[in-house]
């Protein structure tokens, strides 16, 4: 079992993964690579070729190229600090391009001024070494790193031995927005930003392989949750309302209803009496109509 399954719920499967694009790891590569063929290539120009004077003016003429290979160095400090790089992140960027500059620097010199001194020859050799194995961390960095698309949320696992997994839910996720330029077109590469409700909010996934089908199906896993929850949400009871009457209580008769009033008219009909507002006889003939209709 993979740490990918490991992280994962039950009933949870894997729709769709992808990686970094192969640009990618050939730009981390590069500043290592350089530096690991230029120390190695002087080393060996220093001890293959003999102390004469033909050895000696071969060592010579490989310090001078040597320092204009300090280019790619500058050229990486440069950028850095161009794309608005400061501070930590900067010293971050650009440590390696440094470290390998003056290197360069300090052994072309050497070949220059001392192009017998095979001692050098040694040192750039152990020295290159320590770019090889950059190489590898490298290499197994991009390849442990991935996007992947579940049915449940989207999940990014990074680190070879030390991992950091960060998801987003898929019901939480709100919108996505996809980038490609010219050249991501042409070599399948873009950048994919996920806008959830989470604390996080945005998740940045930069130049991945396959941008559109890594949004496609993502979006089509985030439909299929939605139709699985769906009915489920349609069976929560409802709430409590009035009772409803099956039966309505039959009305009270008129009749009844007249009888109960009957004693209360025929009291107004005796304050009217005492009034004076109805004579006797008035009172009384009211009075009989009323007690017949009981």
């Amino acid at each position: 079992m993979g740490y990918i399954e490991k992280v994962m719920g039950d009933n949870e499967l894997v729709v769709y993964r992808t990686h970094r694009h192969y640009i990618v790891l050939f730009q981390r590569l590069l500043s290592s690579l350089f530096t690991f063929l230029v120390f190695l290539a002087l080393g060996l120009v220093i001890l293959v070729p003999g102390t004469d004077e033909a050895g000696n003016n071969i060592r010579f003429v490989v310090g001078v190229i040597a320092l204009g290979s300090l280019v790619l160095p500058a050229y990486l400090i440069v950028s850095a600090w161009l794309r608005g790089l400061r501070e930590r992140e900067f010293i971050e960027r650009i440590w390696r391009a440094l470290l390998a500059g003056l290197l360069i620097l300090v052994v072309s010199l050497i070949m220059l001024l001392s192009p017998q001194l095979r001692l050098v020859g040694w040192i750039a050799v152990v020295v290159a070494v320590v770019p090889a194995f950059e190489l590898v961390r490298i290499f197994l960095d991009w390849l442990n790193e991935r996007y992947i698309i579940t049915n449940r949320r989207v999940i990014e696992v990074g680190g070879i031995i030390n991992k950091h997994v960060r998801d987003s839910a898929l019901e939480k996720v709100n919108d996505v927005d996809m980038t490609q330029s010219i050249v991501g077109r042409l070599l399948g590469y873009g950048t994919v930003q996920i806008i959830t409700g989470s604390d996080i909010g945005v998740n940045m996934f930069r130049r991945i392989s396959n941008p559109v089908r890594f949004k496609r199906e993502m979006l089509n896993a985030k439909e299929e949750l939605h139709k699985a929850t769906a009915p489920a949400k349609s069976e929560e009871p409802t709430p409590p309302g009035p009772p409803v009457e099956s039966e309505k209580a039959p009305a009270p008769a008129p009749d009844s209803a007249a009888g109960a009033s009957i004693p209360n008219l025929i009291v107004e009909l005796a304050e009217l009496r005492q009034q004076g507002i109805i004579s006797e006889e008035e009172f009384q003939a009211k009075k009989k109509e009323l007690l017949d209709r009981l």
